[in-house]
């Protein structure tokens, strides 16, 4: 009975812990660079889902069934892309890792490179030396 006591009191204590440092650390710091890489991450999958596979396949080629639709729908996802790398972005800017500090710089360029592309696709206007470039 004296373990199951003591077994309690540690998790109390861990809780209370817990408790604490979540009070003293704000929220948005917490898991930075797995915060960072997950919306890196659901950008990437955007890109390559619906706009470097499509392009892989021939989807945006001229005369290609459903040109328009994947040329649409590959714009929308370059923009959302572009929404998630400036999420990253900030949660580098505001991060205190100097790791994510050092990607900060890059993801702008990165960001702006989608926007174009995507707002070219969004037009009609596909290019594939612009999507290989990204």
């Amino acid at each position: 009975m004296q373990n199951a006591s003591r077994n309690r009191f540690v998790l109390s204590a861990a809780l209370a812990l817990a408790l604490l440092v979540s009070l003293v650390r704000p929220a948005n710091a917490l898991l930075d660079k797995t915060r960072f890489a997950a919306h890196l991450g659901v950008a990437y999958f955007c890109f390559h889902h619906w706009v470097l596979k499509p392009m892989q396949q021939g989807d945006f080629a001229s005369g290609a069934p459903h040109r328009v639709s994947s040329i649409v729908k590959g714009g929308a996802a370059l923009l959302f892309a572009v929404h998630e790398v400036r999420v990253s972005e900030r949660i580098a800017r505001k991060s205190n890792s100097p790791l994510l500090h050092s990607l900060d710089g890059k993801l702008v360029g990165l960001a702006t490179s989608f926007a174009a592309v995507g707002t070219a696709l969004k037009a009609g206007h596909f290019a594939p030396e612009d999507v290989k470039g990204l």
